[in-house]
């Protein structure tokens, strides 16, 4: 069962209409507009827990700490991180050198 502050990976795209905020400075945007959006393999850490488990408020950052986005993840489309997500993890790859 997931907790609050699990690092979960997706395992899914995200439907845009479940990726809710959105920082402007987000990598997420390209010239103002969403891009891609949540990818599969994209890490992120349990914010808060709805329904018995069911969904998931989701937060995705950067490795500086910033946020890429708070997205509703349900259960089905996620699973537990693991070391090699986070080698792995797009978000992080950014500023790798």
């Amino acid at each position: 069962m997931f907790k609050e502050l699990d690092l979960i990976t997706l395992t899914v795209p995200t439907p845009l209409n479940r990726i809710w905020d959105i920082p402007g400075d987000s990598p997420l945007l390209k010239d103002g507009e969403l891009g891609e959006g949540l990818l599969p393999g994209d890490v992120g850490t349990i914010l808060y827990v709805q329904g018995n488990g069911k969904a998931f408020e989701v937060e995705f950052l950067e490795p500086s700490g910033y946020s890429v986005a708070i997205a509703t993840i349900y259960s089905s489309e996620m699973r537990p991180a693991t070391k090699y997500d986070l080698g792995n993890d797009r978000f992080w790859k950014k500023v790798q050198v």
